[in-house]
């Protein structure tokens, strides 16, 4: 059998965020993002395959190996296991924040939006889901292995920002039109909780209010977090 006792424990606790962070480690899942983060330089701890070998020392294993340990309803042909990264943030671009959101595939999502855009970096506040979730790497294909995060509380995230002098634009169903607002070079767009909406800290620290109109005959309460942050950065990308 490909896996010890011990490495079956272990691949098993890298699926909650306790045994990622008790490891400094985390598990991807598929050949396409594993090549992400090999690209990437992340250092490989475990490498398994029930297909071509993605490297040195990557064990040969079957499918049912995978499913033993996989996250996944349905586990893909590969899996890797990477000593956590912390990437320095890009000296140029706009930041991402994500306040609270909690649903691990909008979080991937939202991952590859700032990896597209260039962003400076992500920054993630307390409330947001854990990016080791397995979920969440699965939907951020590769991204999280090349987009800079930070983490900090609500309070400590937006002294940051005002520490850099970063104009902040909060999306929210009561404001401005993206059109009309002046996106500057290094502002911090902030997107929030899917069901709660930005806090009044936010609120209060806002440069900006971003609101994407909707049409006189919606019904529809609000857009998915992600779905509105692809349009306010490509807004905020026009505008330099």
């Amino acid at each position: 059998m490909p896996w010890t006792h011990n490495e079956r424990k272990w691949l098993r606790e890298l699926q909650h965020r306790k045994g990622r962070e008790k490891h400094g480690a985390l598990l991807v899942e598929g050949r396409k993002a594993i090549a992400e983060f090999l690209a990437s330089g992340w250092r490989p701890l475990l490498l398994a395959t029930t297909g071509e070998s993605l490297g040195p020392d990557c064990l040969s294993v079957t499918a049912r190996d995978l499913r033993e340990v996989s996250s996944l309803d349905t586990p893909p042909d590969s899996l890797a296991v990477f000593a956590w990264a912390d990437l320095d943030a890009r000296p140029e671009g706009k930041v991402l924040v994500l306040d609270r959101i909690q649903d691990p595939g909008n979080a991937g999502t939202l991952l590859r939006m700032a990896d597209w855009f260039g962003a400076a970096y992500v920054l993630h506040t307390t409330g947001t889901v854990d990016f080791g979730n397995p979920k969440t790497v699965q939907a951020s294909m590769g991204s999280l292995a090349r987009v800079p995060v930070r983490y900090a509380t609500e309070a400590e995230a937006i002294a940051l920002l005002q520490s850099e002098g970063r104009p902040i634009v909060v999306a929210d169903l009561d404001g401005t039109a993206p059109s009309q607002i002046n996106w500057s070079p290094n502002v911090a767009l902030v997107v929030s909780n899917e069901g709660q909406g930005p806090s009044q800290a936010w609120l209060d620290a806002a440069t900006s209010v971003a609101t994407i109109a909707r049409s006189a005959h919606s019904r529809t309460e609000s857009l998915n977090v992600a779905t509105a942050a692809a349009m306010l950065l490509y807004e905020a990308h026009r505008g330099n």
